[in-house]
């Protein structure tokens, strides 16, 4: 179950996020600009998995006139400072999220409808650094991705 986040933490999520921004560009003699900002906080405000596609057809509602090219190079300048993960849920399908400092979960993918829920479970961990340590591995990060079929009611199933 995806876990809600309450305004305060948003707040001091969104702090984080721009800070570390403001570093990466100051490291690459590059400077904010209002357009990408704009986009950037369209991007935080969506708070899930999002496609490149998703974030330009919410960055247009939000009335911003951006083209496809700047969502991508947005991102790509994102992942590049450590603050977004590019992620493929299914074939030939991206999703960008925001690495949260300190924050680890898991997915599980729905393959009909593409539904990504997050979670986190403690068991698993521990189990990981168990076999880790079995075989003498220092582990330096980890991804775990389930796929199967959700039993949600309207799911798009195509089998």
């Amino acid at each position: 179950m995806k876990t809600t986040k309450t305004a305060s933490s948003k707040t001091d999520s969104h702090r984080w996020f721009t800070e570390e921004l403001s570093k990466h560009l100051a490291r690459k003699n590059l400077k904010q600009t209002k357009q990408r900002q704009a986009l950037i906080d369209v991007f935080i405000e969506l708070a899930t998995h999002v496609s490149a596609e998703e974030l330009h057809i919410a960055a247009r509602a939000a009335g911003l006139d951006v083209g496809l090219a700047t969502v991508y190079r947005t991102l790509n300048l994102l992942s590049d400072a450590g603050l977004v993960e590019q992620k493929q849920f299914s074939e030939g399908r991206f999703v960008y999220e925001i690495v949260e400092p300190g924050g680890h979960h898991d997915h599980l993918i729905c393959l009909d409808c593409g539904t990504v829920i997050e979670f986190a479970n403690d068991e698993i961990e521990r189990l990981q650094e168990k076999v880790a340590a079995k075989h003498q591995f220092k582990l330096t990060s980890h991804r775990l991705d389930l796929f199967g079929h959700c039993q949600k009611v309207n799911c798009d199933r195509r089998n």
